[in-house]
Formats: structure tokens, C-alpha cells, sequence
């Protein structure tokens, strides 16, 4: 078998092993926390987050209802609800009713969960800075409109 050697499949390629490098840094915090990858994803969800894509979408200023929260990861809502017990069994997450629907719970930070994500900002602004020293502004805009493309571009298949 002769593989030729692609731009398309080198960017990809290298898009997956830029990602894995993300993980084991982002797992490695994580586990520092004694949290899961997922569960620092939905704290950066309740604390609004803008970086997030979901949040270039849409536009949430009440607290999010856990359906929101499984749609965002693209994860089924019986995963969600285990993540999120056992961010409430650690104190920072709380559930609130829906001022609209007292039947619905919507979930937010709790106090101590505000404290750890913004404890957190510093460390990760440090990290982004030292990972993206090299590049000027316009470089990395120019990645992030790439990333967006590629990411609506998915979404079509």
C-alpha cells in the first residue's frame, strides 16, 4: 500500500494530536481538582463561559437546565444527571426552579463552584499565553476562523 503524503490529511492529523496534547494537560488539572474532564466542562458551562462555542450560538442568562447541558456536550441526559449529582455531592453545582415551570430544575454554580472557576482563570490564562506566545493576534484569529469553519463543517455530514 503507497500512502501519499496530503495537506488535507496532515492538517487533520496534526488537529488530532494538537487535541490529545489539550486533554492530557486539561486531564491532568483536572485530576488535581479531583474533578472529570466533563465535569469541568459543565462548570465552565453554568459559569457562562465565553469562549464556549455553544455560547457564540446562543445567549443563556438564566441558569442552564441539564438538557442544555447534554445538547452542549453532545452527551444523553442520564450522563449528564450523573455528572451533575456528583458536582451537587461536591458542593458546586445547586439546582434552582424555573421561574417559568416549577416543575423544572435548572442548575447553577454554587458559591464554591464560582470560587474554583475563578481560582482556575489564572492558571489557564498563564497556560494559553505560554501554548500561543508566538503568534500575533491576527494568526490566531485566523486558526480560530479555520477551527469554526471546520467545526460547521461537520456539522453538515
Amino acid at each position: 500500500m503507497n500512502i501519499e503524503k496530503r495537506l488535507e490529511e496532515s492538517l487533520i492529523l496534526r488537529l488530532i494530536a494538537v487535541g490529545e496534547a489539550l486533554k492530557r494537560r486539561r486531564d491532568k488539572i483536572c485530576q488535581e481538582l479531583g474533578i472529570s474532564a466533563q465535569q469541568w466542562l459543565i462548570l465552565l458551562h453554568l459559569a457562562k463561559d465565553p469562549n464556549l462555542a455553544f455560547f457564540t450560538k446562543e445567549k443563556h442568562r438564566k441558569p442552564m437546565l441539564a438538557s442544555e447541558i447534554a445538547r452542549s456536550l453532545d452527551v444523553s441526559r442520564p450522563n449528564v444527571t450523573k455528572l451533575l449529582n456528583v458536582l451537587m455531592e461536591k458542593g458546586l453545582i445547586e439546582q434552582v426552579k424555573d421561574r417559568n415551570d416549577q416543575r423544572r430544575k435548572r442548575i447553577e454554580l454554587s458559591a464554591t463552584g464560582h470560587l474554583l472557576v475563578e481560582s482556575l482563570q489564572p492558571m489557564r490564562l498563564q497556560l494559553n499565553e505560554q501554548l500561543f506566545e508566538s503568534f500575533d493576534r491576527q494568526e490566531m484569529q485566523t486558526v480560530l476562523r479555520f477551527l469554526d469553519n471546520c467545526l460547521s463543517r461537520l456539522d453538515e455530514f
